[in-house]
């Protein structure tokens, strides 16, 4: 998922939960300036704990998963 991705996510489900950025940002702890920059897809120095409570405030989890790539594998051994 790209960056830009998830902040339409946050965007959307933070105006679900009929929240403005000054309400969301105040009970996540950060600023608003971050939450707008994450909202543009601009915030590639987030970090996570500052993403994990984002996510959390609008009740969203984060999942990581495994995707193969083509000629190398997790372990690092090649792959056909």
């Amino acid at each position: 998922m790209k960056l830009t991705e998830l902040g339409q996510i946050i965007f959307a489900h933070r105006r679900a939960h009929g929240l403005t950025q000054n309400k969301l940002a105040e009970r996540a702890r950060v600023s608003r300036y971050t939450l707008i920059k994450l909202e543009n897809g601009q915030a590639d120095d987030i970090q996570f704990k500052t993403l994990s409570t984002i996510l959390s405030e609008l009740r969203l989890t984060l999942k990581v998963t495994d995707i193969p790539v083509s000629g190398i594998s997790v372990l690092g051994e090649e792959t056909k």
